[in-house]
């Protein structure tokens, strides 16, 4: 099973460059300050990962900021404990199509959302997350540093061999305040 999943993903990867290849776009960044609409893209298989995340959500909309959050469920059906609230979508295998890309009509209205800037809070090459990536209409995307993860964002943050995602939230949080 994990031979014919791996293909999928080569064969998906393969359509997502080249769509992102043929796409021209300007990416634009902001001072930090001057962010108002922020898109949050994370894996949400992981409770911790989620709280942390939603923890640094809320963070953000104290300082004013507009936060969607759009997180990624590697299962075939939405469990039940996880719930749609007005500034946060989730979507799921079921959403994706036979090479594992998402289906546009069936994502929701993050895509739809032309953010000032897109966190991709995940550590992990996965394709569907980084498709969300790609087919966003944010101005500015930051990603961590994953494999063939480059393309699809406008920065990239190392944390070198620091693989948490506690230390790479504080690292993004950091440096994208120092644009002024």
């Amino acid at each position: 099973m994990k031979i014919v999943e791996d293909f999928k993903n080569y064969i998906g990867r393969w359509q997502l460059n080249q769509e992102v290849t043929k796409r021209k776009r300007q990416s634009t960044l902001i001072s930090f300050n001057q962010v108002q609409h922020i898109g949050i893209l994370y894996h949400a298989d992981n409770k911790e990962h989620e709280q942390l995340i939603a923890k640094y959500a809320g963070e953000l909309r104290a300082e004013g900021k507009k936060v969607f959050m759009m997180g990624y469920v590697d299962a075939k059906l939405l469990p039940h404990t996880k719930k749609f609230l007005l500034n946060s979508e989730y979507f799921w295998r079921e959403k994706l199509n036979g090479i594992n890309l998402p289906v546009k009509s069936k994502i929701g209205q993050f895509l739809q959302v032309e953010f000032d800037l897109l966190l991709n809070l995940y550590m992990e090459p996965l394709l569907p997350l980084q498709a969300i990536a790609a087919y966003s209409k944010a101005k500015y995307r930051v990603g961590s540093q994953i494999e063939n993860g480059l393309q699809f964002y406008d920065a990239i943050i190392d944390t070198g061999n620091q693989k948490s995602l506690h230390y790479f939230i504080e690292q993004i949080d950091f440096y994208l305040r120092q644009i002024k």
